[in-house]
């Protein structure tokens, strides 16, 4: 916080750089041009702005990582491209130099990142390692060093002090880069100090933040640390670890695939939000930038907004999703759009076999496949079933349970996964299938704008006898 009357002088861009930007052909002579020019374009576009340089603990920018790894880089030769080339082409046979060249890159600048839970105080600042200063939390930043070094790592990334939050430029580059820099580093060194072993690892708080979520998806390779800094295995690498991916698995309800392979993107939307149902953050706003990465979608931080946040981030998202599961949430809907929940806590769990449509063949296809935003709501092509002529049974999903109920006889329903055969623009209600739906009634202060989404408590689903075929109808929620 500025003190008024006290004019405080920021550092620029590097902390540690005095002297500005590199001058062009201050590399060594003997360096391959081409090794300097992906080296150069390396540090700028894939390194996080500030990273900690291990072997003293200080915070180091890009110009500054650059000068002090381009010796180094530039002892790169032709026959260790060639030797990395050969070994690459082993896994990838469509590998190329630059491939190679890049790949030494990043093995001479590997970094370590963190993944921990804030202590509510103390955690060291942007600034209090500017200004070597040790909070209660330094010794967390002194293990997480040692634990790096010990990987290799003369670089490290820690979410408390490698950001300066008081440049909103930086910090939106943090946030929406950071599940690349977690994907990218070298190792994600996870300190759960709730955890003693595997046997209460489902208890730790780490398991109920947001920000956590795409540090556990994101690395491919973690090291996980209990009480007092105590490995939790003697792998170096968790993640081969099938006894401890169980242990998370169960804690989080992510299957063993997606903790070890997780692909980013809006597939599988409705899975996803159901790992983040359960999580909390300190910032309203951060239930969404937390997910930023996990969509793979594309927003603006904007501090402030409030709820706001979540609603963007679905716009963003049903920009590139056609998934009806998308729908299968129940409660509070966003102010902003009755189509969204407030939050990734409205999502509901789903039977297993209604859910997943992976083995459908391409001519057979489920829900509207080109829903879209438009200025008067979100279009969804809908098959309308008018529940007050009892053609179809109404279940709530109560826990578990499908629980018949009469009290929605007065609505519509609004099929949202009926099934398509063929482009006539009809869709199809398979008998004693279980189909899920949205609540529609007229708008009674305007009956001519056509239909408003019912908000529910639990999830609702129709079961009908018989065959049932009709037209599909545009609805604007």
């Amino acid at each position: 916080m500025a003190i008024k009357g006290l004019r405080v002088k920021l550092p620029p861009k590097d902390p540690n750089d005095r002297s500005g930007p590199d001058l062009p052909g201050s590399s060594s002579v003997s360096a391959i041009p081409e090794v300097i020019s992906i080296f150069n374009a390396y540090v700028q576009n894939e390194l996080p702005t500030y990273l900690i340089y291990v072997p003293d603990k200080r915070l180091v920018g890009r110009n500054e990582v650059k000068r002090m790894f381009r010796k180094e880089v530039a002892l790169i030769t032709e026959e260790a491209i060639h030797s990395r080339l050969v070994d690459l082409r082993e896994s990838c046979p469509t590998a190329e130099r630059e491939d190679a060249i890049r790949d030494i890159v990043k093995d001479t600048l590997k970094f370590a990142v963190l993944s921990h839970r804030w202590l509510d105080s103390g955690e060291p600042t942007f600034y209090d390692i500017l200004k070597s200063f040790k909070p209660y939390g330094y010794e967390k930043l002194v293990k997480f060093c040692e634990k790096a070094s010990e990987f290799g790592c003369r670089l490290a990334w820690s979410d408390t002090c490698c950001i300066n939050k008081d440049s909103s430029t930086e910090l939106e580059e943090a946030i929406r880069s950071m599940f690349k820099w977690y994907r990218d580093a070298h190792v994600c060194i996870a300190y759960l100090s709730d955890t003693t072993s595997i046997d209460d690892i489902h208890e730790d708080v780490w398991f109920t933040r947001g920000w956590t979520l795409q540090e556990l998806l994101a690395p491919w390779r973690m090291k996980f640390y209990v009480r007092d800094w105590q490995p939790l295995t003697s792998d170096l690498n968790d993640k081969e670890n099938m006894e401890v991916m169980a242990a998370l698995s169960r804690a989080t309800r992510i299957p063993l695939d997606d903790l070890r392979h997780f692909q980013p993107g809006t597939h599988n939307v409705h899975e996803k939000m159901m790992w983040a149902s359960t999580r909390t953050t300190t910032r309203i706003e951060d239930v969404a930038y937390s997910l930023i990465g996990i969509f793979d979608v594309s927003m603006m931080v904007a501090y402030g907004e409030g709820k706001r946040a979540f609603y963007r981030l679905m716009e963003a998202i049903i920009h590139k999703c056609d998934e009806w599961q998308i729908f299968a949430w129940a409660g509070t809907s966003s102010s902003d759009s009755a189509a969204f929940p407030a939050s990734p806590g409205g999502y509901r769990p789903l039977n297993p076999v209604d859910s997943n449509d992976a083995l459908l063949p391409s001519t057979v296809w489920r829900g509207d496949q080109n829903i879209v935003m438009t200025k008067r709501g979100l279009q969804i092509q809908v098959l309308l079933v008018d529940l007050s002529q009892q053609e179809a049974a109404v279940y709530e999903k109560i826990g578990t349970k499908d629980v018949q109920t009469d009290v929605y006889s007065s609505y519509t329903a609004g099929v949202v996964d009926y099934w398509c055969y063929d482009a006539s623009g009809d869709g199809i209600l398979q008998p004693e299938q279980e189909h899920l739906c949205v609540l529609l009634r007229p708008d009674p202060r305007n009956p001519y704008a056509g239909w408003r989404k019912v908000t529910t408590p639990n999830l609702v689903t129709i079961r009908t006898e018989s065959k049932l075929r009709r037209t599909l109808t545009s609805v604007w929620l």
